[in-house]
């Protein structure tokens, strides 16, 4: 899949594993934001909008009069257009992965951030996101997009999630050429699930295959066709094969 999109609740480690993942991969082109929140004597006061080259503004605040509210923090809507548009739009042109965390209702108070997120997942470099649980009418399109795995985030998976992750993406930004052919044979077998007309069979005869090549390129690394591949062909088949499933 050329997107994921992560979705998780409230304290469920949405940001902090966007940081973790930004950390283990500033070596290569990568580019993106994260909100942060802003405290001052314990009390959650406001949100910062944090960029992966180091700049910090205040997105939104208890105390702001101006602009429009989330719950009780009213939001800076030029900070999204004047900061987080011109960001995704160099990601698109430059950057070889696109780090977003995180888009709820606060960073979709915008309509221009909202077109500039669908440019970029139409025509940027992959992306990886963060995404509340609110039924938010663009949310919703962007989970039901055949080009966008979707992952739930929870407390009690949180680890596992990060180290799939860490590992896919240093896989993915550090590819030679056969790791870019093991790239090439993954993302075959996840358009074969997504599609929904190929038999089980010649899915599992592509993954046997898929499941070979890694043991003889990584002959030291028994555990990682189940830690890059498997699990995500199992979370594809959760996403777009339920009802089949179901029906067998």
């Amino acid at each position: 899949m050329k997107h994921i999109l992560i979705v998780g609740r409230p304290g469920s480690g949405k940001t902090t594993l966007i940081k973790r993942l930004s950390q283990a991969l500033r070596a290569h082109a990568i580019e993106g934001f994260f909100t942060e929140e802003h405290r001052e004597g314990g009390q959650r006061l406001g949100f910062w909008l944090s960029c992966l080259d180091g700049r910090q503004m205040l997105l939104a605040h208890r105390h702001r009069v101006e602009g429009p509210r989330v719950g009780p923090y009213h939001v800076n809507v030029s900070i999204l257009e004047d900061t987080a548009i011109p960001l995704l739009q160099r990601g698109v042109k430059m950057a070889a992965l696109i780090l977003l965390d995180e888009l709820g209702r606060m960073e979709l108070m915008s309509q221009k951030l909202e077109q500039a997120v669908l440019e970029a997942f139409d025509k940027g470099p992959s992306i990886v996101a963060t995404a509340s649980v609110a039924p938010l009418p663009f949310l919703v399109a962007l989970k039901h997009r055949r080009d966008v795995e979707l992952i739930p985030l929870t407390t009690s998976n949180y680890k596992v999630v990060e180290e799939e992750l860490i590992a896919r993406l240093e896989a993915f930004c550090n590819e030679d050429e056969e790791v870019r052919r093991l790239g090439r044979m993954a993302d075959r077998i996840s358009e074969m699930i997504v599609s929904g007309d190929v038999p089980h069979i010649d899915i599992e005869i592509k993954q046997e295959a898929l499941r070979q090549e890694v043991a003889r390129i990584f002959p030291d690394k028994e555990a990682l066709y189940h830690l890059i591949y498997e699990t995500r062909f199992r979370r594809l088949w959760q996403q777009f094969r339920q009802e089949d499933e179901r029906a067998t």
